[in-house]
């Protein structure tokens, strides 16, 4: 839960710095538009980020829906055991994490959460999905600053 409410503070804030310093409200939603489309491409959601190539791959740093949907995917996935009993299986986590790959079952499914994870690309320890979060805190302060200074300096009709 709190996770979903910093993903929505984190983009109410980006919406707040677009919109106090645009003069037009079309333009500010055009602008936004476009801003949260790139995101979206950019967070996973889309397109599997370990396939997009290294000299756009920066842009998923400016992406909220990542951050958001990386610290869920850790919550969710953490812990996690999908191959039926435990205790029948033959492969141990240790060695199953010690390659992503390794943990594949044959059926063709991932049996640890943290493997998938792993094969994501997704860090799967605590600070993993903390630091996500500090991400979306960090980015909330900005914009919002954004908009206090851009509040500040505007032009006061009285």
């Amino acid at each position: 839960m709190f996770t979903v409410t910093m993903i929505s503070y984190t983009a109410t804030s980006l919406a707040l710095a677009v919109g106090t310093g645009m003069d037009s409200v079309a333009v500010a939603n055009l602008i936004l538009t476009l801003c949260f489309i790139l995101m979206y491409i950019f967070s996973g959601l889309l397109v599997n980020l370990t396939s997009v190539p290294a000299w756009i791959n920066w842009l998923k740093y400016f992406s909220i829906p990542r951050y958001g949907m990386t610290a869920l995917q850790i919550n969710e996935f953490r812990g996690l055991y999908f191959c039926g009993d435990k205790s029948n299986q033959s492969t141990s986590f240790q060695s199953a994490m010690a390659n992503c790959l390794s943990n594949i079952n044959p059926l063709g499914g991932v049996c640890y959460g943290e493997a998938y994870l792993c094969g994501q690309g997704i860090g799967y320890d605590n600070w993993a999905m903390w630091e996500n979060i500090v991400a979306l805190a960090c980015m909330t302060v900005i914009f919002l600053s954004i908009a206090g200074i851009k509040l500040h300096t505007m032009k006061k009709y009285t």
